[in-house]
């Protein structure tokens, strides 16, 4: 059996609010200017599942080590959301946190982006102090993302009510490194620069006794 979706999407939105204080402009006086991508937009995902059931088998004992056997899979590719690059700093001297970075270079990433430079920090600069800068929020797509979980599994039969079902467990299978968010804080050392990843290769054994 084969599954398979891809939903292109694409949000936009006024800054994220809190329950309390509601959403925080950068610029009070404009709030198209805090208008922008979603930070967890993602333009592409697309999921792949299959699931094979080995055959049934005339031999008994062929049967017996290959027969009842199922290995299902799930596939999700994802592209990445979208970071916006502070200044750290209150530039505009107007108390209110988040001020964005100036964009010199059309290019934001590194020549060779690694995690220990993904970002390219000629690109930015900081804006005149009084001012604020033009450049919308979250307007820096990050690292897309691939996961591969996979499954292998079967019922042995013990008595007519008594059986034991294995299950092996992989969750990404090829132990890629699925990166996260670089560090976007212009006056920090670690601009530009990945620290965070999602989980390596992980293997589950299970038995489960059914009576």
């Amino acid at each position: 059996m084969l599954f398979r979706s891809w939903t292109l999407s694409h949000c936009t939105s006024d800054p994220e609010t809190t329950e309390i204080t509601g959403p925080t402009y950068t610029n009070p006086q404009s709030r198209a200017a805090d208008r922008a991508n979603c930070s967890a937009d993602r333009r592409h995902v697309v999921n792949l599942s299959t699931v094979f059931k080995a055959p049934k088998f005339s031999n008994r004992w062929v049967e017996r080590t290959a027969g009842g056997w199922q290995l299902s899979n799930i596939i999700r590719a994802q592209t990445g959301g979208y970071a916006s690059i502070t200044t750290g700093v209150d530039n505009a001297l107007t108390g209110i946190g988040g001020q964005r970075a100036t964009q010199l270079l059309q290019n934001v990433y590194d020549a060779n982006p690694t995690v220990d430079h993904y970002l390219n920090r000629a690109a930015f600069g900081s804006p005149v102090n009084g001012t604020l800068s033009t450049m919308r929020p979250n307007n820096v797509q990050l690292n897309g993302s691939l996961q591969v979980d996979m499954n292998l599994s079967r019922t042995f039969q013990i008595r007519e009510r008594q059986s034991l079902q294995f299950r092996a467990e992989v969750f990404n299978l090829p132990n890629r490194l699925n990166a996260g968010a670089p560090t976007t804080g212009l006056n920090s050392t670690n601009f530009g620069k990945i620290t965070t990843a999602s989980d390596p290769r992980i293997m589950q054994f299970a038995l489960k006794y059914l009576f």
